[in-house]
């Protein structure tokens, strides 16, 4: 699929971005834990150069009027042009204007020839690059030939007009033509490219960041291409593309064109705001709903034979389980029931009933697709309904050191990670170990939505990041104490953002993540146990 942008920048590490998911290693089994421009002021080390290919979602949608199909990608969003042999591409853009955010935040915009499914391996392109971090901007122009490293340019300004074009020339030249025509600014450059020129785009791109966390998608508000121009040996198809996250949620769209295949003269781009929202449980129960966050029904008018102790959403945000203690599980909105521990037979933990558990039930998490849950009992005895892969636990492997407190999910779908009270992290299936505190008194665990890291928290709101998950903060640690511990920390559908909740019902954010509000101060029937959100 797409291979495409690249260019280096200041990060909270010198990072380059590409186009692409990239995609760690893993490594199965039990692990013991581990102990525990503008933003020119920004220096590291470099990072080392490693692309992947970028990622369309294949099958067309049907969506605005005068298209009859869409391409979903988790990077691309614009139009893309097929079916022949192309010799140029260009077309003119303002230098889009993007929000400042802390967290890291980009977006590229470019034509180009290649990186469409028919041709994933090489692209000719050029454009502006936007990035955001700690608040500060940079605006550059490049140019690139995939898979080889980008050339920056120099300093554009928001709102500058551009005009790209790239041309075949002789034998396997072409010319790259990237003018600034606000600043009077013309650069040209002879390149060789062998590509097979199966395509030619106009795109406004999520690049990722090689050797750092990834950033998300900056709000770069809309780009309008316009004087759309290519030259093509037949006469090609056109496609709007459509943008997703990890999640699924739509994070910017390709408006419909003007003028016609053969000729088309312009569209827009345009960013779309992220739809956040979170749910608070407590014990009883009781459902607390923020921001974009709907209710669906609670426990808490219903005598429960044990307390509830999680909340799992389902990926579309319609839906979310409740699971208690003894493993009973309530459905609400649009989920599914996969069954229960009392539905197999077996008794509450302590009930001194025959067929009953070791241990109580502490947490659950969905299947990667939604068609099945894992719960995890404080001895971190792992119980899968539906298509939850059991991978193993830790009785299995003669036990964890301290009680397990969550369970999290690969991005596989074939292994999970099971974190302790201690602050361990154990590895089941194919998951991989990313790092544990290793001290501390840990209360909850959520892992990032590409499945290639997490975050811990403890009891005094102190949160941990590994592998891809960003450490943006934790809450004041004075903030709690024996009787209102931490206790949830839930992420973002971004994975740019988490919220950690108090016993107490108060609520913080890092990240992307907005505070909607919280319990704090008002009477609860019991302690907030756990939280989710998007």
């Amino acid at each position: 699929m797409p291979g495409s942008f690249r260019v280096w920048r200041w990060l909270s590490a010198l990072s380059l971005l590409a186009v692409g998911l990239v995609v760690g290693a893993s490594a199965a089994g039990a692990q013991a834990p581990a102990s525990g421009a503008a933003a020119t002021h920004i220096s590291s080390m470099p990072a080392q150069i490693h692309t992947n290919p970028g990622h369309f979602l294949h099958g067309p949608h049907p969506h605005v009027v005068g298209h009859t199909e869409v391409d979903v990608s988790t990077n691309w969003s614009g139009q893309i042009a097929t079916g022949t042999t192309f010799t140029s591409v260009s077309a003119n853009w303002a230098v889009p204007t993007i929000q400042p955010t802390q967290y890291e935040g980009a977006a590229a915009t470019w034509v180009g020839i290649d990186g469409g499914p028919d041709s994933p391996d090489s692209i000719i392109q050029a454009g502006t690059a936007q990035i955001t971090e700690d608040g500060l901007t940079s605006y550059t122009a490049w140019y690139e030939l995939y898979p080889d490293p980008p050339v920056t340019i120099g300093d554009v300004a928001p709102g500058d007009s551009m005009t790209v074009d790239i041309a075949k020339g002789s034998g396997s030249t072409w010319l790259i033509e990237v003018d600034d025509n606000t600043q009077n600014s013309n650069r040209g450059i002879n390149v060789p490219y062998s590509g097979p020129a199966a395509s030619a785009e106009w795109i406004e791109e999520l690049p990722t960041a090689v050797g750092s966390t990834q950033p998300t998608l900056a709000n770069f508000g809309s780009a309008t291409f316009t004087d759309m121009r290519y030259v093509a040996s037949g006469a090609p198809s056109l496609t709007p593309i459509w943008m997703v996250d990890e999640s699924g949620n739509l994070i910017a769209t390709a408006g419909p064109y003007s003028g016609t295949i053969s000729f088309p003269s312009s569209f827009t781009d345009t960013y779309v705001p992220p739809q956040r929202g979170y749910w608070l449980v407590g014990s009883d129960g009781g459902i607390f709903s923020f921001g974009a966050a709907q209710f669906y029904g609670s426990t808490g008018s219903l005598k429960l034979q044990r307390p509830v102790v999680g909340i799992v959403p389902t990926a579309d945000h319609a839906g979310y389980w409740l699971d208690a203690s003894d493993g009973g599980v309530f459905a609400y909105g649009d989920t599914q029931y996969y069954g229960s521990i009392p539905g197999v037979g077996l008794h509450p933990a302590g009930s001194g009933l025959p067929n009953s558990l070791d241990a109580p039930i502490v947490g659950m998490v969905p299947s990667i697709d939604d068609n099945g849950y894992f719960m995890v009992a404080s001895d971190g005895g792992v119980f899968a309904f539906g298509d939850a892969h059991f991978a193993g636990s830790c009785p299995g492997i003669g036990g964890c050191s301290g009680a397990a407190v969550a369970v999290m999910p690969d991005a596989t779908g074939d292994g999970y990670w099971l974190v302790t009270s201690t602050g361990s992290v154990y590895t089941f299936g194919d998951a991989p170990y990313f790092g544990a505190p290793g001290h501390g008194t840990v209360t909850s665990a959520v892992a990032t939505p590409d499945g290639q890291g997490y975050q811990i928290l403890l009891s005094d709101g102190e949160v941990f990041s590994y592998g891809d998950a960003d450490p943006d903060g934790s809450p004041p640690a004075g903030d709690f104490n024996v009787f209102n511990p931490a206790t949830s920390i839930f992420g973002t559908s971004d994975g740019a953002g988490y919220w950690v909740s108090s016993g107490l019902g108060a609520v913080y954010n890092f990240g992307d993540a907005p505070n909607d509000g919280g319990m704090a101060g008002t009477h609860l029937n019991g302690p907030i146990v756990a939280a989710t959100g998007f």
